[in-house]
């Protein structure tokens, strides 16, 4: 990987015979997650990871009981 990351999701080694990787990486909290393995990748982007984190990411959640 070359270059600077923004955040989000990149997969990468999709390749036959290589282990799939994704990362998903939250530019506001730097909350950082990587997941391998063909299937294990599939569900991951099945479960759209972006939108799951977005609701719980504590630089984006606000405190709304004060």
């Amino acid at each position: 990987m070359s270059g600077s990351w923004l955040g989000g999701v990149q997969v990468r080694r999709m390749e036959r015979g290589q282990v799939a990787v994704a990362d998903q990486l939250c530019a506001a909290c730097l909350f950082h997650r990587r997941v391998t393995g063909r299937a294990l990748v599939t569900d991951f982007l099945a479960s759209d990871p972006i939108q799951q984190h977005r609701d719980i990411c504590p630089a984006t959640t606000k405190d709304t009981t004060s």
